[in-house]
């Protein structure tokens, strides 16, 4: 300020350019007062720092591990080889669980038939040896209608069997009962005959 002032300015210049400095200085103190105030004031960020540190640490760790991951080496290609051998070993392990389990299935599903067949033969066992007790009981029937008679003739005819028969059919003595069958004899005659 005093560069442009000329060599033979007057005091009133002087006093008045003294009195500018003057002001000049004394804002020039102000602030720096102000600034100084002003930074006594300021809040305390350090915990908020620390924080933020603390994240950008762990950020930065999981970054490396990314950095560190073979995937992020592998060339897409090669990503994509790697994952096609990962799908084929699991599904081979998916085969074999298939196969396992396909396997056993087939087991119970053999011993649930063998079941079913022991349960089928016999039941139709059953029905063989019921249609068997029936057929031996309807021949036996049959055999005994038959036989004893064929039976009693081939006898000699001095023992009397066929008489001995008859009287036993009717539930008669045997004089009763020949008398009792030739009457019948007669009346059917007499029907017959009429």
């Amino acid at each position: 300020m005093t560069d442009n002032l000329p060599e033979s300015a007057p005091a009133d210049d002087i006093a008045e350019a003294f009195e500018a400095l003057r002001g000049e200085v004394s804002l020039t103190r102000r602030a720096v007062e102000g600034l100084t105030a002003a930074r006594e004031h300021v809040p305390d960020y350090t915990a908020t720092l620390g924080k933020m540190a603390e994240s950008l640490k762990q950020t930065a760790e999981g970054i490396d591990r990314i950095e560190r991951s073979p995937a992020v080496r592998l060339s897409p290609m090669a990503l994509a080889n790697e994952i096609r051998k990962a799908s084929i070993e699991a599904r081979a392990e998916d085969r074999s669980l298939l196969r396992e389990t396909r396997d056993g299935l087939t087991l119970s599903i053999g011993r649930i038939d063998g079941i079913v067949e022991r349960g089928q033969t016999a039941d139709r066992q059953l029905s063989r040896v019921i249609w068997a007790g029936v057929g031996g009981a309807l021949g036996g029937m049959l055999l005994m209608a038959i036989l004893p008679g064929a039976v009693a003739r081939s006898l000699p005819a001095s023992w009397h069997v066929p008489e001995w028969m008859a009287a036993r059919t009717i539930g008669l003595d045997q004089r009763a009962a020949g008398e009792r069958m030739v009457a019948t004899s007669r009346e059917n005659g007499e029907a017959d005959g009429s």
